[in-house]
């Protein structure tokens, strides 16, 4: 049996990346042969909710290693730092047999004691850079590449970011970049506890139909052009309610200009008609997306985009951006507009308010379901292709990690 480990060194709140993870080890749980025990390493002050989550899906190990602030913490960034040493994170991923790394996100310095499967999300530093002032795309773009080169495959979300994966990658590199197009969950691996419309609407102070956009509150997400179009329909008597969830802050840039300016335009112009939520539990974001007229993703990019895939789990009208990737995970019931047209997305959002759902939406809903299965059915066994394609390559340094393959 092949052990495969996931090192999650991110902050708890990002809830993408953890609802990433949960989705390939379920989608993977459905399908493994018992060729593969998939392990996740969270630091340990992981949140008990999240950690629960796993358990059915991999072997949870906590550790202070990735717990920001403790003492092994802060001695391993110091021996990658100043000696490129990893020696800490190896010798606990040898103590559990772990063999590949999956999604990996760091480089290493020197021989590598394990193999790895990259992961790269997304190049949008590439194509906005004029949003992330803070990111230099050089050295951006150099990690990227190290990534590339010391992973014997690289993991894309779309064949959007495979073409930018081929632009950055070196000509001996370039057919390490393949395509996992993950498939979302909305009711097998999220909390079992029963959440009511009603008591959602007590908690957050909002009634009746509601639109929903769920994007963490970063810049190129484009929530300003939604918020704009809310505001053209408010002027000519069309009063809707948008509910928005989502980390208010980008960890990636120091300027809070963006999300100041979002609260000073629905302060000045929208409090009835919009609500800024913030962080809520994931379960709390899929009720509102059942419960919601229609999902909105306005963003001038994406790697691929977790709102979409979990409207269309869901059988959600979803009214989103025309850029590449959107129109690649095509959802069924999807309604597209011009990230920059205002009018166009005003007279969408009035259509959808006043056009009833019905049976027809009952209908989407269960159609959605129908094929759920078998899109993770699907993602599952492309993933796990990926593992055992990496399994049958020649094995790297197995020496002790204090000898020839100390890094």
């Amino acid at each position: 049996m092949l052990k495969v480990g996931f090192w999650f060194d991110v902050p708890a709140n990002y809830s993408g990346g953890i609802n990433y993870i949960k989705n390939i080890l379920y989608a993977l749980s459905l399908v493994n042969d018992e060729a593969v025990c998939p392990y996740i390493f969270f630091p340990n002050d992981i949140p008990q909710n999240i950690e629960e989550q796993f358990i059915p899906l991999a072997t949870v190990v906590k550790t202070k290693i990735i717990q920001r602030g403790t003492v092994l913490w802060f001695l391993n960034k110091v021996l990658y730092k100043v000696f490129g040493s990893m020696i800490l994170i190896n010798a606990l991923l040898k103590s559990h047999d772990i063999e590949v790394l999956s999604h990996v996100w760091f480089t290493y310095k020197g021989r590598i004691p394990f193999r790895l499967i990259g992961w790269i999300p997304d190049f949008q530093y590439l194509h906005l850079p004029e949003f992330f002032p803070d990111i230099d795309t050089y050295k951006e773009t150099r990690q990227n590449q190290n990534i590339i080169s010391q992973s014997e495959i690289v993991i894309l979300s779309s064949h959007n970011a495979l073409e930018d994966f081929k632009s950055i990658a070196a000509p001996e590199h370039k057919s390490r970049g393949t395509v996992l197009q993950f498939v979302s969950q909305t009711s097998n691996i999220v909390s079992p506890k029963t959440i009511s419309l009603q008591s959602m609407e007590k908690k957050y102070g909002f009634k009746g139909k509601f639109f929903f956009l769920p994007n963490q509150f970063w810049k190129h997400k484009n929530h300003m052009l939604v918020l704009q179009a809310v505001k053209l329909l408010k002027d000519k008597g069309v009063d809707v309610l948008l509910l928005c969830t989502g980390a208010l802050k980008d960890l990636r840039i120091k300027n809070i200009e963006y999300i100041d300016g979002i609260y000073d335009f629905v302060n000045n112009n929208l409090q009835a008609q919009v609500k800024i939520l913030g962080h809520i539990d994931y379960s709390e974001v899929l009720v509102m997306m059942k419960n919601s007229l229609a999902v909105i993703n306005p963003s001038r990019f994406e790697g691929w985009s977790s709102s979409v895939e979990e409207a269309k789990s869901m059988g959600k009208t979803i009214i989103l951006s025309d850029i590449g990737v959107h129109i690649e995970q095509n959802p069924p019931n999807g309604r597209y507009f011009d990230p920059d047209d205002v009018l166009g997305l005003s007279i969408i959002l009035e259509e959808i308010w006043f056009t009833p759902t019905g049976i027809s939406q009952e209908k989407a809903e269960e159609k959605a379901r129908q094929l759920l299965h078998k899109r993770t059915i699907e993602f599952g066994n492309n993933y796990l292709k990926i593992i055992k394609d990496v399994e049958q390559r020649a094995k790297p340094c197995t020496d002790s990690l204090v000898s020839r393959c100390n890094i």
